[in-house]
């Protein structure tokens, strides 16, 4: 393909729209034609001004339906009722949760919002790059993963495949930059919680939790229920998820698993018996995974990393979009 997609990016404003704008500004086959966001008043627009971009609209269907990619940005429960009404033509990259769970029920109880799409649930499939590139090859409705998700799953989901580990037995502890809380509610409570502290949240309700249930319990028998415990931490992006788990197996072939399985994903970096860290992966669109020995008996800690903004959201998002339209895969994230 030689010529440029027209490319709309609603939810401009916020900190993972500024991330896809900074994106595809750099991308070959990409000419941006509208930014959207809720609210025309007091918009950074550094970056319409840095890169001569059309100015910010509030949200137009018709103007949505003039281009052939609608990435949405916008927070959960708003994003179903824009996708209802647009062309069935148009490829769709949704950055909320709004269809990354299959039953509308779970959604509804878990984001307390009634699911106004439901008939498109059927339609959507999960755009964890490395795991479902297939199916994103041919869907027009592309459901990108939260960022605590892509973190856990991304490690995980090769091992439960090979049946290599308790699916019973996984305790999950991720630690997230304060930019995952989104920018209306870091601008208007967080910031002052967070600021030189650590906090745990959502403890027993964090609403990722089905999505990362749902996309394990696809390479198992039996349903699990994780633990899952995430944390606010003292700088802007960043996610550490550490994973322990349990297996009747050895160091040496849980590393051949993983090594095996993302031998050919160019952003997926393993690594045996590494210590992990955020600064690795910031500003960038890797995953960083290692496996290490626990004292205990058959138990082993998982590490992984990827920058929230990136990976956990936009950069997976162009991602997806790069394999969806047969591009290279890293066009514009490398």
């Amino acid at each position: 393909m030689n010529k440029k997609l027209k490319v709309c990016v609603a939810g401009a404003s916020g900190f993972v729209g500024q991330e896809l704008i900074k994106l595809l500004v750099k991308h070959p086959y990409v000419e941006i034609i509208h930014l959207f966001v809720n609210n025309l008043e007091s918009q950074d627009t550094n970056l319409i001004k840095k890169y001569k971009l059309p100015n910010f609209k509030k949200i137009d269907v018709k103007l949505i339906n003039d281009c052939d990619v609608l990435f949405s940005a916008m927070p959960h429960s708003q994003s179903h009722n824009i996708i209802k009404s647009v062309n069935e033509n148009l490829v769709i990259l949704d950055l909320s949760a709004d269809f990354r769970l299959s039953n509308a029920e779970t959604y509804e109880n878990w984001y307390n919002v009634k699911h106004e799409s439901k008939n498109l649930l059927k339609k959507a499939v999960y755009g964890l790059s490395e795991i479902f590139r297939d199916e994103i090859k041919k869907s027009n409705l592309i459901a990108c993963p939260g960022c605590y998700p892509t973190s856990i799953l991304l490690p995980l989901i090769p091992l439960l495949k090979e049946n290599l580990i308790n699916s019973n037995e996984i305790i999950i502890d991720s630690k997230s930059g304060y930019s995952g809380a989104g920018k209306k509610t870091l601008n208007t409570k967080l910031y002052p919680q967070i600021e030189k502290n650590i906090a745990t949240y959502g403890l027993s309700n964090h609403r990722h939790v089905p999505e990362i249930e749902e996309y394990l319990n696809m390479y198992i028998d039996s349903k699990t229920q994780i633990n899952f415990t995430p944390h606010l931490i003292p700088t802007f992006r960043g996610i550490l998820s550490t994973i322990y788990i349990k297996s009747n197996f050895n160091l040496i072939k849980l590393s051949e698993c993983l090594l095996n399985f993302y031998k050919n994903s160019e952003f997926i970096r393993f690594y045996k018996k590494k210590l992990i860290n955020t600064n690795e992966v910031i500003n960038t669109n890797y995953c960083n995974i290692s496996i290490n020995e626990n004292r205990l008996p058959n138990s082993f800690i998982i590490s992984s990393s990827i920058d929230n903004l990136l990976k956990g959201a936009s950069g997976q998002a162009v991602q997806n979009f790069n394999i969806r339209f047969d591009f290279e895969e890293n066009l514009s994230l490398t």
